[in-house]
């Protein structure tokens, strides 16, 4: 980034067939808008000036979320009125009305010198873009500095800001900047009715890249995710009340352990993997990854440990031994040595997914639970993590 930037983000146009504007349909769980507003947060620009000549109750209502979330959107209803709340930024990013984009592009963008748009290339399937010239149509983006801005803003008019402005900065000199620069390549579409969101919302889930944390996330939550992400999106679920269902779940797995029922606990606990999963996986596609989510997963983490301690405080209670509490200890243990050891230590590149992570040591234990071996089942997740502590040493060891 060449300095501070200011983000303004144009929501005037209507969509296609509707009675919304562009920036109010729904984007993977969010509204179009929030979907800009959190790109541009992500990147380091603020503050954020929504350019809305009637600002919709939609527009409001989202502002007010993103504000909640701690990104600085501020409404503008006039270009003017945009200029003034810009202040003295020494650059201004403009994204045009509907632009559907990923960080590549605006990172693109803000490493740029000086005056610059974004460029599709000849032949680019993007009828929706307008046309710069007859090799290229614009991306969507472009930076240039306040002055340029206020200048344009106060001979506008009847005339469309995004289209004067990109008319204005290219006689002025303004770089063109090819997208197919920015890597990884990004999606670079604009939302013009539902049906074109939706398309931009599975294109969106596709590019989440999310490494499996083990066989079972792999095998079974990223799949149960994935089939219920739709629904999730579709209803502008918010992926924390997701994650903070896994971690109520386990709690819950903690009392009906305490109570004496272990197969229901077990039962529980089993639904906090797909719910933690699907949570982040919708934090990754609507970019609402917060610090809050950390806490969640370390919750969880917490609370699985104690629902162990439980179970095997319960078993050994109604078997009078203490065989099961010394398990559940040394499991505990050998935990606490991979953590420690990755924290000092460092972390393997690749770690196979059968190492003992929570999921994997909860599915462990289901099988035996059938049977009705429970201190086996103990010993058999003991076993897991000892063995994957010694691999953890051996692949650090390697480098």
């Amino acid at each position: 980034m060449r300095g501070p930037t200011a983000g303004l983000i144009v929501a005037s146009e209507e969509a296609d067939h509707g009675v919304v504007l562009r920036a109010e349909l729904p984007l993977a769980g969010q509204t179009v808008l929030e979907h800009q507003a959190r790109l541009l947060a992500e990147a380091g620009v603020a503050p954020i000036i929504v350019l809305a000549e009637q600002p919709a109750p939609g527009l409001i209502a989202a502002a007010d979320r993103l504000r909640r979330d701690g990104v600085p959107v501020e409404l503008a209803r006039t270009a003017p009125e945009a200029a003034q709340r810009i202040g003295g930024e020494p650059r201004v990013l403009l994204v045009a009305d509907g632009l559907v984009t990923e960080p590549a592009a605006v990172a693109l963008m803000l490493a740029a010198p000086g005056r610059a748009v974004l460029t599709l290339p000849p032949g680019a399937d993007a009828a929706a873009h307008e046309l710069i010239d007859a090799r290229a149509r614009w991306g969507g983006l472009l930076i240039t500095e306040p002055l340029l801005f206020r200048q344009t803003a106060e001979m506008l008019g009847e005339w469309d800001l995004s289209s004067t402005l990109l008319r204005q900065a290219i006689q002025s000199g303004a770089a063109q900047l090819p997208a197919e620069r920015a890597a990884p390549s990004p999606i670079l579409a604009v939302v013009v009715d539902p049906a074109t969101a939706l398309e931009l919302e599975q294109a969106l889930a596709e590019r989440v890249v999310r490494r499996p944390a083990g066989l079972v996330d792999r095998f079974v939550s990223a799949p149960i995710a994935r089939l219920a992400a739709p629904r999730a999106m579709a209803a502008m679920l918010d992926p924390q009340w997701f994650r903070a269902g896994a971690v109520a779940v386990t709690a819950a797995a903690i009392a009906a352990m305490l109570a004496g029922w272990p197969g229901l606990g077990l039962g529980a606990i089993l639904w906090a993997g797909p719910l933690d999963t699907l949570g982040r996986f919708l934090a990754g596609i609507s970019r609402r990854n917060r610090r809050d989510h950390r806490r969640w997963g370390r919750a969880r983490e917490l609370l699985s440990a104690a629902a162990l301690a439980a179970l095997a405080w319960q078993l050994a209670a109604a078997g009078g031994t203490g065989t099961p509490v010394a398990l559940a200890a040394a499991t505990l243990a050998a935990l606490a040595a991979g953590e420690t050891h990755r924290r000092w230590i460092g972390r393997p590149v690749q770690p196979p997914l059968w190492l003992a992570e929570q999921d994997n040591l909860i599915w462990l234990l289901l099988p035996f639970a059938a049977l009705g071996w429970w201190t086996a089942g103990l010993a058999a997740q003991a076993a897991l993590a000892f063995a994957s502590l010694v691999m953890l040493q051996r692949l650090t060891a390697r480098g």
